[in-house]
């Protein structure tokens, strides 16, 4: 992963961010809260351990306090510093979802929500990282990710959202695969791999596969993670 995450997610923009892209996305922020309840009641364990991959300000633990031992990884100072402040009981560690590494089986649960993903650019990078999840996961455990597919992109600068902001998204390949965003923090350069890159990574190492079109991502969740 290039230094440009760490950039844009500087205080000024740490300090935007959940007028931005936590308040105004009432639906999806329930139906993530949904899906992770059903999620971790089925992992049917007292204090299940939940990794978040670029956790941003620890939304989502904190909507479940106590309820599984969580730790949070962001590569943002900015963001981890108000993911400490929200979360006081979970665990949180800066580092670059490219090179991060950790013992195989050692969590429940691994979750990455607004594609974070997308920041590795490269698809043989974001399929590197997905690979290593699911190594991640113990037996039985879940998986739960939000996919941004190039397909859903085009009709983004026509939304109300778009249109409120100014913020728009311009394609670096016709099917929007490779395409950047440009919104108050800065240009960000993405990249959005077919959902099939990601069903060929997880079900094999899982016994259901899930996922739900909530309109503008894929919310993809794998249970039932095989020995």
């Amino acid at each position: 992963m290039s230094t440009q995450p760490r950039a844009i997610y500087d205080e000024s923009y740490a300090r935007d961010y959940p007028a931005l892209y936590i308040e105004p996305w009432t639906r999806k922020h329930q139906l993530n809260a949904q899906i992770l309840a059903g999620v971790l009641a089925g992992l049917e364990k007292p204090l299940p351990r939940w990794l978040d991959l670029a956790c941003g300000q620890a939304w989502h633990f904190s909507l479940f306090p106590r309820q599984a031992w969580m730790l949070g990884l962001d590569l943002s100072p900015a963001q981890l510093a108000r993911a400490r402040a929200r979360v006081a009981s979970a665990q949180f560690v800066q580092g670059d979802l490219s090179r991060t590494q950790f013992p195989q089986a050692c969590f429940d649960l691994v979750t990455n929500f607004w594609a974070g993903y997308c920041y590795l650019n490269s698809r043989d990078a974001i399929e590197r990282l997905w690979r290593s999840a699911v190594d991640w996961i113990a037996p039985g455990g879940a998986l739960y990710i939000e996919v941004l597919l190039g397909q859903d992109l085009e009709s983004f600068n026509r939304s109300r959202f778009a249109g409120r902001t100014g913020f728009t998204v311009d394609p670096r390949s016709p099917d929007y695969s490779e395409w950047e965003y440009e919104d108050s923090g800065g240009r960000h350069r993405m990249t959005s791999p077919p959902l099939e890159d990601f069903l060929r990574i997880v079900r094999p190492a899982f016994d259901r596969v899930d996922t739900r079109h909530d309109g503008f991502m894929v919310h993809l969740i794998a249970t039932g993670r095989r020995a």
